[in-house]
């Protein structure tokens, strides 16, 4: 079944997200965080990283694995780069909408940059239609593409630029979606850990203000012998919503590791299909090239013949004009002979 216009102008903006937004987001990190000292301030910034209610622990993972050398950019998504940027000395300036919103088209800074990518990425991965009307293409494009090539340099916006050409065949359309459909189920999951994670938090606050009530009863049943039995109940009570408060601490656990589990599986599984998105375009391109080159060779010969049948036409004009020149010469020659009387076949 092919494309409408707008399914495709939805399916070329995700690509544009998808290859070229984060390539320059990228860029722009490595140019901040060269690399060779990327690690030390990954471990000098950890305390406050992993602090943030909305690092998952997956994120966690990628950011300090068991061995350092291991730490690259290139396992870095969108949002983590953006949230890296954000929180990492020198931390960006927050634009004036915020992290959050598109920015205003007059603001060129980098924050909103990096806020513009994010916020392109997130309605492409969240849109319910896949759509995307003529209008808003031209806008949303012109936008994104300013953005890349502020953030990524000139060889991107150019890559950019030429990615509106893209063809979309069957297979490119099959992997796009895929892939953006695996980005959606890991958003969906993300943000149920992220309230899975303020239920754990909110318990674990639960449970240490009735860990300290305890204590302060403890205290105060060694004090005072009198309230014995009253102190006692409420020693019952408390430690009762404390087995409570645990086991669903411990069954929200179970859940954030599961749902880690899957996560992980499904940003393997978008890692290949962008591996094979990479290969389908330099088999398009390669396709391109040979299509272009035939058709100029089909041209020059075109060009060839046209010369060809110019010099033809060029000759059959001499020849007719040698033709009147001749035919004129006879008709000359008849009337000099009538003139003159020597008329051919006739005795004098």
């Amino acid at each position: 079944m092919s494309l409408t216009v707008e399914e495709s102008n939805f399916l070329k903006f995700y690509f544009l997200n998808l290859k070229i937004a984060t390539k320059a987001v990228r860029v722009y990190f490595d140019y901040v965080h060269p690399a060779a000292g990327l690690a030390t301030e990954l471990a000098n910034s950890k305390a406050k990283l992993t602090g943030l209610r909305f690092i998952t622990q997956l994120q966690q993972q990628i950011l300090y694995p068991s061995n350092a050398s291991n730490v690259l950019s290139d396992n870095f998504d969108t949002t983590l780069i953006v949230c890296l940027l954000r929180n990492v000395i020198p931390r960006e300036s927050v634009p004036v909408t915020g992290w959050d919103k598109l920015p205003l088209p007059g603001d060129t800074s980098t924050g909103a940059d990096l806020a513009r990518v994010k916020w392109y990425r997130n309605q492409s991965v969240h849109s319910k239609d896949g759509i995307l009307s003529p209008t808003d293409i031209i806008q949303y494009w012109g936008d994104l593409e300013g953005a890349i090539g502020r953030l990524g340099g000139s060889n991107l916006l150019i890559e950019a630029q030429s990615t509106k050409h893209i063809i979309l065949d069957k297979s490119l359309t099959d992997i796009l979606t895929k892939i953006r459909l695996n980005e959606h189920y890991i958003e969906e999951n993300r943000e149920m850990i992220d309230k899975l994670q303020v239920v754990v938090e909110n318990q674990q606050t639960i449970k240490e203000q009735q860990e300290d009530r305890i204590q302060q009863l403890i205290d105060s049943l060694q004090k005072e012998g009198i309230q014995t039995q009253k102190h006692a109940a409420e020693l019952s009570a408390h430690k009762e919503s404390i087995y409570k408060c645990a086991d669903e601490i411990a069954e929200c656990k179970k859940e954030i590791e599961k749902i880690n589990s899957s996560i992980e599986s499904k940003h393997n599984e978008a890692t290949d299909t962008q591996n094979q998105v990479v290969n389908l375009t330099h088999l398009l391109v390669r396709q391109e090239c040979k299509y272009n080159k035939k058709l100029t060779e089909i041209e020059r010969q075109f060009v060839k013949q046209d010369e060809q049948l110019s010099k033809h036409d060029e000759k059959l004009a001499k020849h007719d004009e040698q033709i009147a020149t001749s035919a004129k010469d006879i008709e000359d020659m008849k009337k000099k002979q009538h003139d003159s009387g020597d008329i051919p076949g006739k005795i004098g």
